[in-house]
């Protein structure tokens, strides 16, 4: 994906001055040179069909650089009471506000202008208009770059609604049209149930331009782009939020749980999907069998790398400029001469081989603190025969009295407490050219196991308990691989809220650090049909220990060495706590629009 941004920079400069409004967590190197090199009016551009083409490059290229960390940690992971507020090597965490939820819209908005997807929307609105008013492009290939645009708008307008609820609805690109005064660009927002409906407009425009096309875009690299199936997914993803959450002026339609089973349904069985059969594989292998829609990460010539925050949750002991990792020595003064801590494995242990290797990563790294720290509870929800759990660096504290180690042989959980878990979910690699380990791996928006998942969901409401079986066996079956025993860790289905408490567990487990944890908690529900306070982010179910019992597991400990929580719902659905289901409109945007009013429950009062 090593694209020319030349051509088509005038696009994206309309898209960087209306602003990104994004979390700043991106690195230099994750930022595409965007500066002008070429300057091309609108009658000498749009003249071929490979500057049209040039123009969904560049765009991919705007939403790669941009989203995807928030998409993946920052929007729906990092609120959703997964996360300590502290660190296990005693760095500064970041975002304590936002772990905790504490919202409010002068300090604490967490992202600006509505999550700064106008500026990629404005891009797409200019692409549909010009494949609307063109002579240059055949019908076919027309009607594939729209199905691509209008799915590709209805996805970044669905994550604005989930965030905010009604949102703003820009449709036409002003600009480009002529229109540059400010004071006529102001508009209010949309209801939720007008932007809900724009949203369901937008996914059946691109279905039909995709059902009236064969063109697809660069297949040999197609997974990183807009296609149909990711279309389908996202309308599965739509209809279902729409039958369970009810949002503003919108009320959930049961009815549409079945409309977004007939599209997961698609995803599943039309497409020649298949989960790898290796659970890590699915980011050390590019345009694997299981992608539907991915950000490319991995291609060395491009240098782009979803570096951050993996590297938050990793750590390397900073002396001045110099790294000396914590796991970077192994002699009698322990783990990276810390005393008291010894790690579990010691070694990168490779479950299809049965075999262990030196961890050389920690030795050439440039991982700077650690920032981010996932609940010990969550690495306790894992089976031993799970190879998920390869994911975790457990580091325990030695009892005292005893020597320090450099491993944990034989490991009795029982003897030991644990100090808090290193997480490497992303295999790391050390690229041409080079001397540290970096994330090179693609990123899945969207993948076949998400899509068994929402299956299962599906499912679950009307009532198909050998369904839901068979989409959460089916994940559980690639993860314990060679391991797998039905009889011993088969799902057997139960009442509705088990279920759904099953989905939440394995979804845990499937997908830490994928950005679905938060959307999780507010889609899931203890009532079939149910209030907003039914919703796993009030409820007990939706704590990332619950289900553990810590009474016949004493040693099931916090980092502060206090029994992990069970039970403890990420929001408190006693107090005034339901406003935060939704993001707060920044200071910025209120006051430089009068058209735009603020979400219930974040006004700033009048005497203040």
């Amino acid at each position: 994906m090593n694209l020319n941004m030349k051509k088509y920079i005038r696009t994206l400069m309309l898209g960087t001055f209306l602003g990104t409004g994004l979390m700043s967590t991106s690195s230099c190197s994750d930022i595409l040179d965007v500066t002008p090199e070429d300057w091309f009016s609108a009658y000498s551009f749009w003249q071929t069909q490979s500057e049209f083409e040039g123009f969904v490059s560049a765009v991919s290229n705007q939403f790669r650089a941009n989203y995807p960390a928030n998409i993946l940690f920052y929007a729906g992971e990092l609120r959703a009471g997964g996360f300590e507020l502290t660190t296990i090597d005693g760095s500064g965490i970041l975002n304590s506000s936002v772990i905790q939820n504490i919202y409010d819209e002068t300090t604490n908005y967490q992202f600006s202008n509505f999550g700064g997807y106008y500026g990629f929307i404005a891009n797409l609105n200019e692409l549909i208009y010009r494949c609307d008013n063109t002579t240059v492009l055949s019908n076919d290939v027309k009607n594939g770059l729209l199905g691509i645009a209008y799915g590709w708008r209805a996805y970044a307008y669905f994550q604005m609604y989930r965030m905010y609820g009604g949102v703003v609805l820009r449709l036409t690109p002003d600009v480009v049209l002529g229109e540059y005064d400010p004071t006529q660009l102001y508009k209010g927002r949309a209801t939720a149930e007008e932007t809900l409906t724009q949203i369901k407009s937008d996914i059946q425009q691109s279905l039909d331009y995709f059902n009236s096309s064969t063109y697809v875009y660069n297949s040999g690299a197609a997974d990183y782009y807009w296609s149909k199936a990711a279309t389908e997914m996202l309308a599965g993803e739509v209809y279902l939020w729409s039958g369970k959450v009810s949002t503003g002026d919108h009320v959930a339609a049961a009815e549409d749980v079945a409309t977004a089973a007939t599209y997961f349904d698609n995803v599943i069985n039309d497409y020649g999907y298949e989960l790898q059969s290796d659970y890590f594989s699915v980011w050390t292998t590019p345009h694997n069998s299981e992608s539907i829609y991915s950000i490319c990460y991995s291609d060395e010539n491009d240098g782009a790398y979803y570096t951050y925050p993996p590297y938050y949750l990793l750590w390397a002991r900073t002396t001045g400029t110099a790294y000396n990792n914590y796991w970077s020595t192994q002699d009698q003064e322990g783990w990276g001469h810390v005393k008291g801590i010894a790690n579990r494995f010691g070694k990168w242990y490779d479950p299809e081989t049965g075999t262990s290797e030196d961890i050389e990563i920690w030795s050439s790294c440039s991982f700077g603190p650690m920032r981010y720290t996932y609940k010990n509870a969550l690495y306790y929800q894992f089976d031993e025969d799970d190879s998920r759990i390869n994911m975790f660096y457990p580091q325990w504290y030695v009892n005292e009295g005893e020597e320090d180690m450099q491993y944990i042989p034989d490991f009795d959980p029982t003897k030991y407490r644990l100090a808090g878990t290193f997480v490497c979910k992303f295999r790391p690699k050390m690229v041409s050219s080079s001397t540290y380990y970096t994330f090179a791996n693609d990123m899945p928006i969207y993948r076949l196991a998400l899509a068994y998942l929402y299956a299962a969901e599906c499912a679950n409401y009307a009532g198909d308990n050998a369904a839901v079986e068979y989409y959460i066996n089916a994940i559980r079956q690639r993860a314990y691989g060679d391991k797998w025993d039905e009889s011993r860790y088969g799902y057997v289905a139960g009442s509705f809220v088990e279920n759904e408490n099953a989905i939440m567990r394995e979804k845990d487990k499937e997908f830490i650090m994928e950005g679905q944890r938060w959307w999780d908690l507010r889609r899931l529900t203890t009532v079939k049909g149910g209030t907003q306070k039914d919703h796993f982010v009030f409820q007990p179910q939706g704590c990332v220990g619950y289900g553990l019992n810590t009474t016949e597991n004493p040693w099931m400990v916090d980092i502060n060495g206090e029994l992990v929580e069970t039970n403890t719902p990420v929001l408190d659905g006693t107090t005034q706590d339901e406003h935060l289901l939704l993001w707060p409109i920044d200071a910025t945007v209120m006051g430089s629009d009068p058209e735009i009013e603020q979400n219930p429950g974040y006004e700033i009062d009048a005497e203040e």
